[in-house]
This record gives C-alpha cells, sequence and structure tokens, in this order.
C-alpha cells in the first residue's frame, strides 16, 4: 500500500440534521448494520495471530478479540513509553476501551487469556515486594535504633547545656536517608473507587490497568468516579491525592480503561448518564465496540492451539519488565516520535477530518469525535509499533493502520450513538397509504376507488392532492396501482393489482408497526 495515500475507509457520520442526544438517549439505542468487521490486519504480526486464535478457539466475534488485545498492549507499554507529535507536547500511550457484548460472550474466558502475562508480571512483583519489604523491616529497625541514640545524645547535650549542632546534623541526615518504602508493582486495579486508583497509583504504582469483565455496577455506581479520574489522568498530567493522613503527588499517572458490560446495563446506563457520558469527552475517548452475534464456532478443545496468544502475554511480561528500574521503581520513560512520512499523513488525515467537520460536512455533528481523532490516531500507532518492538521513529504504516482502527471504532460509535435518519416523507405517506388501501380491500372487497374519495376519506396524512400524488407514484412504480380515468368521465380511479392484494399480503401489511405512524 502506498503509504503517502490515505486509506479508502473513511468515518462517515449519517447523523439526521434534527438529531438530539436527548431524544435519542430516551428509548433504546437504535443501532444500524455495521459496514465492516474490525480490520485485524492492522495490528501487530503477534497480536494478528492471537486475535484469530481466540476468534478460532473461543468463538469470540473479531472485534471483541481486537479491543481487548489493545487495551492489554497499552497496559503493558503505558509505563515505558510516551509519544512525542510535536516537539514539546507529550501523549501517554494508555487507552479506554468499552465492550457491550451478552452474557456467555466470553468476555471472562478472552481476559483471562490476555493477561496471563501481566499477572506472571505481577507475581514475580509481588516476591520481590515480600523479599524487600523483610529487608526494609531490617533496615528500619536498625534506623529506629539509631535514631533513638541520636536523640538520646542529644538530650544530653541540651540538659548539659553543651553546643547541639553537630548531633542535629547527624539527625538530619539519619532523617534524610531513611530507608525507601519497597513499592508493589501491581498492575490490575482491583479495586475501582476513586479512592482506590488514587491509593494505587500514589502508595503502590502509577502505571494502572482497570479491567472489568462485569462493569454493570461500575457504570452505574461509580460513573463520578469514572469522569473525575479519566478527565484528570488522561493527557498524563500530574495530580495531586489527598488521603486521610497526607497529600500525595503522582508525577505521571498513566491508567488503562477496559470496561465490558451486558446491553440491558449498557442501556440503562445509558437513559440514566448517557448525556455525561456523551457530552463530557469520555466517549469520544473511548474505543467503543457493540458486539455483534460472533459467525464463529469454538473450535475443540483437543485442536486448539494457543503459541501465538503465549507470545503475545510474553510480550506483555517483558514491556513490564522493562518498565521496572533496577531499584525497584518506575524507569524514566522513552519519547517516541513519527518520522516525516507519518507527520505527513497525520497532517493529511487531520486536514481531511477538519473539512468533513465543517458546516454542511457529513461530520458536523461529530465535533468531540473529529476533535478526539488525533490524540487517538497517535496513540495507537506508538502502542502498535513499540508493542512489536518497533526500533526507531514511528512509521507511515504504524499511523495508516492506527487510522484505519481509529475510523473503525469511529463509526462504531456513529452506528450505536447516531439515530438512522427518518425516510423521505414520500416513502412514509406511501407506505401509510398501502395499509390504508389493504384494509379497504378487506372490508369492501373491490379493488378500484375513486381518487377524490382518497383525499377525503384516506390517511390523515395524504389527504393534500401534492402528498397524495407523491405516495401514488412510488405506488405506481412498485406496480401496486395505477391511475385509470373512464371514458367519457372526469374522475379519476385507482385500480389496485391483484397480485399485489392476496389475502395473505393484506394480512402482512395490516399486521405491520410502522416506523413512523401517522
Amino acid at each position: 500500500m502506498n503509504t503517502n495515500e490515505l486509506p479508502s475507509a473513511a468515518f462517515v457520520c449519517n447523523h439526521s440534521p434534527n438529531f438530539n442526544a436527548s431524544s435519542a438517549l430516551a428509548s433504546d439505542l437504535a443501532i444500524t448494520p455495521r459496514q465492516s468487521p474490525f480490520p485485524i490486519y492492522c495490528l501487530p504480526a503477534v497480536s494478528q495471530g492471537s486475535a484469530w486464535e481466540l476468534i478460532n478457539n473461543v468463538g469470540i466475534p473479531p472485534e471483541m478479540a481486537a479491543t481487548t488485545l489493545l487495551s492489554c498492549m497499552a497496559a503493558s507499554v503505558q509505563g515505558s513509553f510516551d509519544v512525542e507529535p510535536v516537539p514539546g507536547m507529550r501523549v501517554p500511550l494508555s487507552l479506554m476501551t468499552l465492550i457491550v457484548a451478552p452474557s456467555g460472550s466470553g468476555k471472562t474466558v478472552v481476559e483471562n487469556r490476555l493477561t496471563a502475562g501481566i499477572k506472571k508480571f505481577e507475581g514475580e512483583m509481588r516476591e520481590k515486594y515480600d523479599r524487600d519489604w523483610v529487608q526494609y523491616q531490617s533496615a528500619m529497625d536498625a534506623h529506629t535504633a539509631e535514631r533513638k541514640a541520636i536523640l538520646g545524645l542529644l538530650k544530653e547535650q541540651t540538659k548539659a547545656g553543651k553546643d547541639t549542632e553537630y548531633v542535629r546534623q547527624q539527625l538530619s541526615e539519619l532523617d534524610s536517608n531513611s530507608p525507601p518504602v519497597p513499592k508493589l508493582a501491581k498492575i490490575i486495579s482491583k479495586n475501582t473507587t476513586l479512592a482506590g486508583i488514587e491509593d494505587s497509583a500514589s502508595l503502590n504504582w502509577p502505571n494502572i490497568f482497570v479491567s472489568q469483565d462485569e462493569a454493570a455496577h461500575f457504570l452505574e455506581k461509580r460513573f463520578e468516579d469514572l469522569i473525575s479520574i479519566a478527565n484528570s489522568t488522561w493527557s498524563g498530567s500530574p495530580i495531586s491525592v489527598d488521603t486521610n493522613k497526607r497529600k500525595l503527588f503522582v508525577k505521571e499517572p498513566r491508567i488503562t480503561w477496559h470496561l465490558q458490560v451486558q446491553p440491558k446495563a449498557f442501556e440503562r446506563f445509558m437513559r440514566k448518564a448517557g448525556i455525561r457520558f456523551l457530552d463530557e469527552g469520555l466517549l469520544p475517548r473511548t474505543q467503543f465496540t457493540y458486539v455483534e452475534p460472533s459467525q464463529y464456532q469454538p473450535g475443540t478443545l483437543v485442536n486448539q492451539q494457543w503459541a501465538a496468544t503465549d507470545v503475545f502475554n510474553e510480550l506483555c511480561y517483558e514491556h513490564l519488565l522493562a518498565s521496572v528500574s533496577e531499584t525497584g521503581i518506575p524507569v524514566a520513560k522513552n519519547v517516541l516520535k513519527l518520522d516525516a512520512q507519518a507527520h505527513a499523513l497525520l497532517d493529511q488525515e487531520r486536514q481531511r477530518i477538519n473539512s468533513m467537520k465543517s458546516p454542511g460536512g457529513p461530520l458536523f455533528y461529530q465535533q468531540e469525535l473529529c476533535a478526539k481523532a488525533s490524540d487517538t490516531i497517535i496513540r495507537i500507532s506508538a502502542i502498535n509499533h513499540v508493542f512489536n518492538n518497533g526500533v526507531g521513529d514511528i512509521p507511515a504504516q504504524c499511523v495508516m493502520n492506527a487510522i484505519e482502527i481509529f475510523t473503525w471504532f469511529a463509526n462504531e460509535q456513529i452506528r450505536v450513538f447516531t439515530p438512522a435518519p427518518k425516510p423521505p416523507q414520500e416513502w412514509c405517506d406511501a407506505n401509510l397509504l398501502l395499509r390504508w388501501l389493504a384494509n379497504f380491500v378487506r372490508t369492501h372487497n373491490q379493488l378500484c376507488i375513486q381518487k377524490n374519495h382518497l383525499l377525503k376519506q384516506g390517511p390523515r396524512a395524504t389527504r393534500s392532492s401534492a402528498r397524495l400524488n407523491a405516495a401514488l407514484l412510488l405506488l405506481w412504480q412498485q406496480g401496486i396501482l395505477q391511475e385509470h380515468v373512464p371514458e367519457g368521465s372526469k374522475a379519476t380511479f385507482i385500480l389496485l393489482h391483484p397480485n399485489a392484494f392476496q389475502p395473505y399480503q393484506i394480512a402482512q401489511l395490516l399486521n405491520q408497526n410502522l416506523a413512523f405512524p401517522s
């Protein structure tokens, strides 16, 4: 593929000009059909292999496998790398992902498979922490004894009226060199309250993976926490954390969110808090998918192969190991940059999106999504590049793949949260008129009716010549009826085609639930 060309896929909004978020959320989500499957081929090679193993072995849809892979990749590399799209501006490699999928679709199985490398790292870090804690306690015992001795000497010299400057200096030096408290490098956060996440970031480890395979309770009860911590840490800027005992400062918080929820629970959440989810910047930052029924069947256990997934987990483990220094603290982050072609491609994509979000453009009603596009593309580009142990600057191919991944997620948001536009008025009128005619045939047992009768007694919506004629034209084009003026008469009659009004067809028409009733 020519790296100077944009991919053909483009996210185009089918937004109704009269769209209102409040009315859209007053009922269940109106989801339009998905246009294309997730582009698995845009992931790193090892992640592609793992995705297909999950699809073929577990039978999950591609979008579920890919979204979980992306979140695990981000959680593994966010502690070691940032990306610098322009000089002086650093962007974290953290992501927010949200999967809506029914019970039994494989959410827990997939998460367990893809977090094995993270859990292996946590297990080793726990063992190291336990050893370090024993040494820390011994060092603290010695420190406490030494401090006690110095304080005793200070007390004696003070009583004797002697100069205590030297002793005070010894005490100050001792206190400034007190043994460092060991940090437990724990990535997966189980306590998902705001206090729990802040405690993990400040007291233990600043790189966190908030993963919930049943996030209904989290969204319904802790949505305020989600808004607060997500907005304050998204840019990676320092945050201050107030605890009961002291105020702590987290220099570089990195949090990747991976939430999974069942459809009914998600629709309930959207009716309750959907406006804030849409309007306060969370959804545009989120890689969102509403999982469709899988076309794949689980493979037999005896034939399942997990070689690529094992390699994927090993890469997660190795990246996490690299995020810890020899002294057990987070490493200084490497800063990734885009090469010249990648910069040009990203600028071209920015211009394309800016043109589509202008008044009258297809993305005019997707301003927030467009505003976050560049940031999301940069993050995904960097994650794909570094996770695959790429060297040097981020190449254009990584940016191109990230554009296609972002495009897919953007279209996914649009198809779920944008109501389908109403069909033209004449289609609605023709639908109403056809049903009225079916009932007329059923009750009068005749296939002919005077046009003037339709104007007076037909559906209320078509009791004007202009709207009636437009509806009749559509039905005539479908071969359902025709107009006829008998010789020597001024009256126009509508002749109904018998093949369109058989008893079973009439029953079907009268049992329809019209999308646009009169």
